[in-house]
């Protein structure tokens, strides 16, 4: 038994020792420090909520070399910053695939001195979710350990050192793993643009009732509602045949893939049901 643990703890230093050259660290000019990992060249992914709210910050490679980087956009309905910055030469660092309930999961980041390491097994897996600022995750991936704030933005490691994703702080303090599908997808939309589009409606709502639907109470100029033929009073009772029962049911399903996509809305108007095809807008920013 002995000798298996060693090799055991040999092969957990193994596998940290080949992550640190993409491990970070992250420190704002309020202090405090996190983790993040090089997800490309020139591309340093850290959690959003574990960075103060700045343009630019410090980063610390592996070699003990301290380099400026500016933010290259934050996406925080699925947690995701994005930095630019000076680094050496990566490829895109293999994924790996959804973990199964039991397996081990290994959290890789970057303290003062050395890499940070932690394991636990992976205690929960979930279908794709919908997080609570509207950022669709594509899967629900619990760890069964505590997630220290320097290790927050670090890399969650399969045994065989693929990426399951990046470590983050779920409701509860819960630690969880946004999938490194979702952050891929997160960091092509920051590269290119800066920001991630939200859909938008361009109409005020109030929830009817208990349940009963969402009505109008103000229409935008030139918004995509107006373009469709929105009027205030419109009740909106279904969206693409399912129920909508409040103003939170419009607002979910105005998620960060649903720019350009057309919705069908059923509304009463006057008591007369109709449906109406709204093509969703990008929320303006500001």
């Amino acid at each position: 038994m002995p000798a298996d643990l060693a090799t055991l703890s040999q092969q957990f230093a193994d596998l940290i020792a080949a992550a640190a050259p993409r491990l970070v660290a992250v420190r704002g000019a309020e202090g405090g420090q996190v983790s993040g990992l090089i997800w490309r060249t020139g591309l340093v992914v850290a959690a959003h909520e574990a960075l103060s709210g700045e343009d630019d910050f410090d980063v610390f490679l592996a070699d003990g070399s301290q380099v400026r980087a500016e933010l290259a956009g934050r996406d925080p309905t699925t947690d995701v910053a994005l930095l630019r910055l000076t680094t050496p030469d990566f490829d895109d660092w293999t994924h790996a695939p959804t973990p199964a309930v039991g397996s081990l999961a290994i959290v890789a980041g970057r303290g003062a001195y050395s890499p940070l390491a932690s394991f636990g097994l992976v205690s929960e897996i979930g279908p794709a979710w919908r997080s609570m600022r509207g950022g669709d995750i594509d899967a629900r991936i619990t760890l069964g350990l505590r997630l220290s704030s320097r290790a927050e933005g670090g890399a969650v490691l399969a045994p065989d050192g693929g990426l399951i994703g990046l470590a983050v702080t779920g409701p509860r303090r819960r630690a969880l793993a946004i999938p490194a599908s979702t952050v891929e997808r997160a960091v092509r939309t920051l590269s290119e643009k800066g920001y991630v589009p939200r859909g938008y409606l361009g109409v005020s709502l109030h929830t009817v009732g208990r349940g009963e639907g969402a009505i109008a109470v103000g229409i935008e100029p030139e918004g995509p509602a107006a373009h469709a033929g929105f009027v205030v009073g419109d009740l909106v009772t279904t969206w693409n045949g399912e129920t909508i029962r409040s103003v939170g049911d419009v607002a979910n399903r105005l998620g960060t893939g649903t720019v350009g996509e057309t919705a069908k809305l059923g509304v009463l108007r006057g008591g007369v049901a109709s449906e109406i095809d709204v093509t969703i807008g990008e929320r303006p920013r500001g």
